[in-house]
């Protein structure tokens, strides 16, 4: 019992400490990870390198290093120029191309370059078109938030990891348990981005004076390419395995595509192709995202050995209705992530559900996708990246002002709608 209090006190005190020190909550949690595995349960030092998660690291990195010569290079930002400007004269469709724009760009995991294209583009265009700030913003957010879930994109990619480590499930269960979370937040977004399409009056915006975007150059017709070959080879692998039962090329085909491997080939093709200068695009690696998630997940990973998590969820699944445990994990997880990372909310209470789900008789697709919602539900606060960056995109200070309070109280709006969903049974 000591040993499950140590390593509870730990998984609270790397986070208030990271937090208040303002350093990476992953490196503590890593330093206590060595501290708890090697000398309370007396690991071996080399040992605790296996719990890791080399595989989540490998995903992550490569995807976004292959999306940050896109980024680089403006690729994506001409992409988004160009569909913005074709819909120019029927401008009540405008912030719905936003949305949905927002979603691709961040469902092929592009990651933070969705965020920091889109949205300045968005807040852009609401300038030139006299759309309200609040609803070019809740455009563009609704759809990077949703559009993150895909199981392509960084954090859909993360979700499922943490699935399989935590769970003990399949990729396919992760998959679809994954996918049920997609479901969720889209909905949730697609919700939120139309009570404000009426509310500011999306349908009464003006017809823009928007200059037509230049062509391609060879550099982004190339990385463009390489982008639409990496979906396409995604999509086609699963698809050939489930239409081709019986065939060996198709079967062999599905089973030797996969992400991590066909990210890298996507890098060594547009360093070759030279489409953009390779060590910047190291640079735009988020290594300090990649540091506290990973490191978390250590942690876990070593706290999980001590019985702890099996403890905390039994006291759960006893204490309270199983109806509500839903609730109860999305409504915490969403309040938790107003002041920590969504990455260490996820890693911290996805490894109680599996426990939780057995003690309750209850699906865990259903409490995996009420943490990783609920905790997103309220990721769009101003001290957010992409609610800052909202902030930091308007140029007026009235409306500044504005936008800050909105973003204060939208996340409050979303996770109570989101309870509401829970409580109806929209799972």
């Amino acid at each position: 019992m000591t040993i499950i209090i140590i390593s509870l006190i730990a998984i609270v005190a790397v986070i208030v400490i990271g937090t208040k020190t303002k350093t990476n909550i992953g490196l503590w949690a890593i330093t206590a990870a060595y501290i708890i595995g090697v000398f309370v349960l007396g690991e071996s030092p080399r040992g605790l390198v296996g719990v890791f998660p080399t595989r989540l690291f490998l995903l992550l990195f490569s995807v976004t290093l292959f999306y940050s010569f896109a980024v680089l290079n403006g690729t994506l930002e001409k992409v988004a120029d160009k569909v913005v400007y074709s819909v120019r004269n029927i401008p009540w469709a405008i912030p719905i191309v936003l949305y949905i724009l927002s979603f691709i760009m961040a469902g092929i995991g592009a990651g933070d370059g969705a965020t920091v294209m889109m949205i300045p583009i968005g807040l852009t265009i609401a300038k030139v078109t006299g759309m309200n700030n609040i609803l070019a913003a809740v455009s563009c957010v609704s759809g990077i938030s949703a559009g993150g879930f895909t199981p392509i994109s960084t954090a859909g990619i993360f979700l499922r990891e943490l699935i399989m480590n935590f769970g003990g499930h399949s990729e396919a269960e992760a998959h679809n348990f994954g996918n049920h979370a997609l479901f969720q937040i889209t909905l949730l977004y697609t919700i939120i981005f139309i009570i404000a399409y009426i509310v500011f009056k999306g349908y009464k915006i003006k017809a823009p004076e928007l200059s037509k975007p230049e062509p391609f150059n060879k550099k982004q017709r190339i990385n463009l390419a390489v982008i639409i070959g990496f979906v396409v080879l995604l999509v086609a692998a699963p698809l050939a395995g489930l239409l081709g039962h019986g065939n060996p090329v198709a079967v062999k085909f599905s089973r030797g595509v996969y992400l991590i491997w066909i990210a890298f080939i996507g890098v060594v093709l547009l360093s070759l192709f030279k489409v953009g200068d390779e060590k910047e695009a190291f640079k735009k690696v988020p290594l300090s995202a990649l540091t506290t998630l990973c490191g978390m997940g250590t942690l876990i990973g070593i706290v999980s050995k001590t019985g702890a998590i099996e403890m905390v969820s039994n006291w759960l699944s006893t204490s309270v209705p199983t109806g509500i445990i839903p609730m109860m994990l999305a409504l915490f997880a969403g309040i938790m992530s107003l002041f920590v990372s969504g990455f260490v909310v996820n890693t911290t209470f996805l490894a109680l559900v599996p426990a939780l789900a057995i003690a309750g008789g209850f699906n865990p697709g259903i409490a995996f996708a009420a943490v990783a919602v609920g905790s997103m539900a309220t990721a769009v606060s101003p001290f957010s990246g992409s609610g800052g960056l909202v902030v930091a995109s308007v140029d007026d200070d009235g409306h500044r002002k504005t936008i800050f309070n909105f973003l204060l109280g939208w996340p409050f709006i979303n996770i109570a709608l989101y309870l509401v969903m829970i409580a109806i049974g929209i799972y």
